[in-house]
């Protein structure tokens, strides 16, 4: 009996440790890689020359329900009506944790004042699209957007944050490389 016990004990213990490891290896490789990227995306390919089709291709990007959806979002959010358009409460409220800062209360407004361009839009995991937008008027940081539906079948906001902290040369170099789209104001919401 002792012996069965000690057994099972031993098995307990080296699962709980064998979580513990795949839970750490997790979180490292989120920290080192950040956010879990989607399994579709729409992006611009700014390592070399974009094509003309590409770029046709990346600003219908625009067009898309989630990404209008976002900019009136952000329009109701900087009014103070959320009458019109459904933003979830974990969008709203500030939280610092990993690294991360989420909620619009969190940064400064004039951000919501500019226009976006997006660096990318892809499917979430759960429903939906993750966009990571940059604003032209303050280029300082990307910031990633959660539009889904909610359980009513509503087109929500369902989260936004940011990374704590940018590189100052990685933000520079990255707007080096979007320039053009910075600089864009007939497309950009």
């Amino acid at each position: 009996m002792k012996i069965q016990g000690i057994v099972k004990r031993l098995l307990d213990h080296r699962i709980k440790v064998g979580f513990i490891l795949v839970a750490i290896i997790f979180l490292i490789s989120v920290y080192f890689l950040g956010r879990p990227q989607p399994q579709t995306s729409t992006e611009l390919n700014r390592t070399t020359e974009s094509t003309p089709k590409e770029i046709e291709e990346y600003y219908a990007v625009y067009k898309n329900p989630y990404v209008l959806f976002l900019r009136k979002a952000l329009s109701a959010y900087l009014a103070g009506d959320g009458s019109q358009v459904c933003i979830l409460q974990g969008a709203v409220k500030e939280d610092h944790r990993e690294g991360i800062i989420t909620g619009l209360d969190a940064f400064d407004k004039e951000y919501y004042k500019s226009k976006f361009i997006v660096a990318t839009i892809g499917d979430n995991q759960e429903n939906g699209k993750d966009i990571q937008i940059i604003f032209q008027d303050k280029p300082d940081r990307i910031f990633y957007a959660w539009v889904g539906k909610n359980p009513d079948g509503d087109t929500c906001l369902i989260g936004f944050n940011s990374k704590e902290y940018f590189d100052p040369d990685k933000v520079k170099d990255l707007n080096e490389v979007y320039k053009e789209f910075l600089l864009d104001k007939e497309h950009a919401l």
